[in-house]
C-alpha cells in the first residue's frame, strides 16, 4: 500500500502475512508491532495506515516536538537544530534542554555587554578623569567622579564630587560625557539632573534624555 496523505508518502508493506512494516518520507522502515497496545492489528495493513493517518492529523495541529522524528512532518516544515532536535525553520528550538541553554547564553551576552560601576569606573580612569576617593559612608574623600550601579549590567550613574551643590551638571560631568559618547556609551541627563545616566555600548537606554553636549 502507497499513498500520499497530507504531503506525506505513506508506505505499508506485509510478507506473507507477516506483521507489518510502515514508511513514512525519508524515514527507515519501522514495524508495526508496537501498534498492538494502541489497539492496532498490526497485520492489517489498513489499520496500520489508517492509525498513521490519525497520528499525523494530531501532529498538524499541535507545536514541533522536539523529540519527534523529522518524517512524521510534510516536507520542508520542519528543520533540526544543533543538536539534532526537530524544530519549526527559523524558530529557536523548543526543547527544554536548549531552551535552557540558549537563555544561559543570553545572560553571558548580556553580562559581556552589560556594563557596571566597577567597570564605567575604569574607563575613566584610564582615559584621564580623576576619581573620588570615597570613605565608608559614601561622602567623597577627594575631588572627583564616582560611579554607582543603579541596573545591574544595565545603567550606571556617574556623579561629579565636589562637596558642592550643584545644579544641574557640574562642568567636569560634559568633559566625562564627551568620553563617553566618543567610546559608543549611551549617555543621558534628566533635566536639571546633576547625574549622568550611563548605558552600554549599543542600548537606546531609556530612548529619552539623551546628553547633548553644551553649545561653546
Amino acid at each position: 500500500m502507497h499513498r500520499t496523505y497530507r504531503g506525506r508518502e505513506i508506505t505499508v508493506t506485509q510478507q506473507d502475512s507477516s506483521c507489518c512494516t510502515f514508511t513514512i518520507g525519508d524515514g527507515a522502515p519501522c514495524s508495526a508491532a508496537a501498534l498492538v497496545v494502541s489497539g492496532v492489528d498490526p497485520y492489517d495493513p489498513a489499520a496500520v495506515y489508517d492509525w498513521l493517518t490519525s497520528q499525523i492529523d494530531t501532529i498538524d495541529t499541535e507545536p514541533v516536538r522536539p523529540l519527534m522524528a523529522a518524517w512524521w512532518y510534510a516536507p520542508g516544515t520542519v528543520t533540526s537544530c544543533s543538536r539534532g532536535h526537530t524544530k519549526a525553520p527559523d524558530t529557536a528550538c523548543a526543547d527544554s534542554w536548549c531552551v535552557r541553554q540558549e537563555r544561559a547564553a543570553a545572560r553571558r551576552a548580556a553580562r559581556r555587554t552589560g556594563i557596571t560601576a566597577a567597570s564605567l569606573a575604569g574607563v575613566l580612569t584610564r582615559a584621564g578623569h580623576a576619581r573620588a576617593e570615597l570613605r565608608h559612608d559614601g561622602t567623597a574623600k577627594s575631588v572627583g567622579f564616582s560611579c554607582s550601579g543603579e541596573l545591574r549590567g544595565a545603567r550606571v550613574c556617574v556623579m561629579w564630587r565636589d562637596g558642592l551643590l550643584h545644579n544641574g551638571l557640574a562642568e567636569q560631568l560634559h568633559d566625562i560625557a564627551r568620553t563617553l559618547l566618543a567610546k559608543g556609551y549611551r549617555v543621558e541627563v534628566h533635566p536639571e539632573s546633576s547625574v549622568l545616566r550611563v548605558y552600554p555600548k549599543g542600548s537606546p537606554g531609556s530612548a529619552a534624555y539623551a546628553y547633548t553636549s553644551p553649545a561653546p
